[in-house]
């Protein structure tokens, strides 16, 4: 396959996946199957960024990134086979989606749920202290996803990852940086960033329901009080705008 993103050479891998390999791994129930059959052409494991491939250093929670090139059906293919992936997989993952001649980037911010460092399990043998998944082989650990993003779909010239940072920590953070929109922004301060970002949609969104309601509302008295709340959540939403942009630089 093409090098989509023009990464080093020493990053590509360039190997199809078959679908049934995340059967005989993962907990696929019919549902997710019929989506694996019905959406995804092809799934092509494209760059693996690691200490190996690349001059950066790794931690314990964060070893390798690869990124996978998922041939789509249709366009319109639910992002729930991509979340069921990177939930379940050891590693991170960025996605591109390509749909005939147009490509998207997907990447899901994710967390361990649950994760020992080899510190904490000195008794047990090397191939025990692997993270561990809750798949059938019982040999990963399974992933939280706090919040996907996604670009529109762009032309192949469009298609765009830049690899920033010296740590694979980092360059994580900034991939999700790139694909959210969130740009530039202090080390470390990601997971708080997207947090913020998903209390700020909550909080919108409660606004603006609750303004609706208030236009609506016959009697002056509720009214009043319902002002009051808008103007406190409009106080309040500022005060997270306002922390984001402390975190970004």
């Amino acid at each position: 396959m093409e090098n989509l993103l023009s990464y080093p050479q020493s990053t590509i891998v360039d190997k199809v996946v078959p679908k049934t390999m995340f059967y005989k791994f993962m907990e696929v129930n019919q549902r997710m199957k019929v989506r694996f059959v019905n959406d995804v052409a092809q799934i092509c494991w494209l760059y693996k960024l690691s200490a190996s491939t690349i001059n950066v250093t790794a931690s314990e929670e964060l070893i390798e990134i690869d990124v996978f090139v998922v041939t789509l059906k249709a366009q319109d293919c639910p992002t729930d086979v991509f979340t069921f992936i990177d939930t379940n997989m050891p590693h991170h993952i960025v996605f591109i989606l390509r749909y005939e001649e147009q490509y998207m980037l997907l990447i899901n911010y994710k967390e361990w749920k649950v994760f020992t460092k080899p510190s904490e399990e000195s008794s047990l043998s090397s191939e025990a202290r692997k993270p561990r998944l809750k798949a059938k082989d019982n040999t990963h650990t399974q992933f939280k996803i706090t919040k996907s993003f996604a670009t529109t779909w762009m032309n192949h010239n469009q298609l765009s990852l830049a690899i920033q940072g010296q740590s694979l920590p980092r360059i994580y953070d900034n991939f999700v940086a790139q694909v959210s929109g969130i740009g530039e922004h202090k080390a470390g301060a990601l997971a708080e960033i997207v947090e913020l970002k998903k209390r700020i949609a909550t909080m919108e969104s409660e606004l603006k329901s609750l303004e609706k309601r208030m236009r609506k509302e016959p009697q002056y008295d509720v009214q009043v009080k319902m002002n009051k709340q808008v103007k406190a959540k409009r106080q309040e939403l500022a005060g997270l705008k306002q922390k984001m942009e402390e975190l970004s630089v």
